[in-house]
């Protein structure tokens, strides 16, 4: 089987193209990303002439492709599409109704979500890591006493988000009932949902800035929720517990340039996810996840890819986690600042835990939760056989 990679501007995807080779399929790289496709007829008409060339017989991507969706659906070639993003915005599209069409969402919240919203050809499917980077991973002992330190997290930080953007322009009566969103749901992991956006609520902003919706084809409260509400929530909380948190350990922060960092923080230039992050999560004594707040349920990459390097990790709790991951032993999780704080200063004074725990949840995605494991499962349920 012949299966074509299309790939994005925003995740790498060869961890997925080297996973599809391990299996042994016969696996290519479109030479343009999802987001180059979008809007041209020309670049559809490229895409349809290379499946045809190419004698292709499956394409995977993790960006939803309109153009992708109707070139294949045309040439009777499946499409199937493993979101990484949670909510998966490009995937809000009439396109995804087409019959060759496949949907994997990593957040069960989102699946659920899009399976009340009566489509028949969405499935859950946690993300995962390529486990063969351990294996190839060199790093020298200046390299490890460069990276390491008590605790690091790599990821923004979203200082500059649309929230902050607009607020100065919402009428004080809106701007309350968003401050009282933001307090009633920061610094508590616990699985329950607090960010409930009203329809009248939502029906205001909309009257308000009216080209903020242009072009979706989601509901006006449920992007105010994820994108304008779930970012600056990650914002308040991930700036706030870097500030607590450098107060009492030696923390490494790897953030993009344009992030604002609190004073104190030690801050670092944004890290590859397949190079020099890899280094991070191995040297790191405690690796920090804080899930981006419009991840309801699910599992970022961030916990997969640390633990394929054999790095300890903290994170607060998701209500996945327990299904993926046995607490405490393969992974330590927290659901307050107050917890996160006494569990770091326990697994800094014993190293010996923190390295067991670190050694199980490496063993648990070898066995469980690499991209070839992924993989089998969604080529199974394309062909019809899950």
């Amino acid at each position: 089987m012949r299966i074509l990679v299309i790939g994005s501007k925003v995740q790498q995807m060869s961890g997925l193209a080297h996973g599809l080779v391990r299996l042994g399929y016969d696996a290519a790289f479109y030479p343009k990303p999802t987001e180059d496709l979008e809007g041209s007829e020309e670049e559809e008409k490229a895409l349809e002439d290379f499946l045809k060339n190419q004698k292709v017989d499956f394409v995977l991507s993790n960006i939803f492709g309109s153009s992708a969706a109707r070139a294949t659906n045309r040439l009777n070639i499946k499409y199937a599409v493993w979101c990484m993003d949670s909510p998966a915005y490009f995937s809000y599209v009439p396109e995804v109704v087409l019959d060759n069409c496949f949907l994997f969402y990593f957040d069960r919240h989102e699946y659920e979500l899009r399976k009340q919203e009566g489509l028949t050809n969405v499935y859950h499917l946690p993300l995962a890591t390529d486990i063969t980077w351990s294996s190839g991973l060199v790093i020298t002992d200046e390299e490890i006493k460069k990276y390491r330190c008590d605790m690091s997290f790599v990821g923004t930080l979203y200082s500059h988000n649309l929230y902050d953007q607009l607020l100065e322009r919402f009428p004080a009566d809106i701007q309350n009932i968003f401050t009282d969103m933001i307090e009633n749901s920061a610094f508590v992991w616990d699985g329950e949902d607090r960010l409930h956006i009203p329809r009248e609520l939502a029906t205001g902003v909309r009257k308000l800035f009216p080209d903020l919706f242009d072009g979706l084809y989601i509901s006006d409260e449920y992007y105010l929720k994820t994108f304008l509400m779930g970012r600056k929530l990650s914002h308040v909380e991930r700036t706030l517990l870097m500030e607590l948190l450098s107060q009492r350990y030696g923390i490494h922060l790897y953030t993009r340039a344009a992030d604002e960092v609190p004073e104190g923080v030690r801050r670092f230039p944004e890290v590859g996810a397949v190079t020099e992050a890899l280094k991070v999560f191995y040297s790191s004594k405690i690796n920090l996840n804080i899930t981006l707040r419009s991840i309801v349920s699910g599992v970022p990459a961030r916990v997969f890819d640390v633990m394929s390097v054999g790095g300890f990790m903290m994170s607060n709790w998701q209500e996945e986690i327990p299904e993926l991951f046995v607490e405490d032993k393969e992974i330590v999780t927290y659901k307050t600042p107050e917890e996160l704080v006494d569990k770091a200063d326990y697994y800094l004074k014993h190293e010996d835990k923190r390295t067991r725990i670190a050694i199980n949840g490496y063993r648990r995605v070898k066995e469980q939760h690499t991209y070839e494991h992924r993989l089998n499962k969604i080529i199974s349920i394309v062909q019809g056989k899950a």
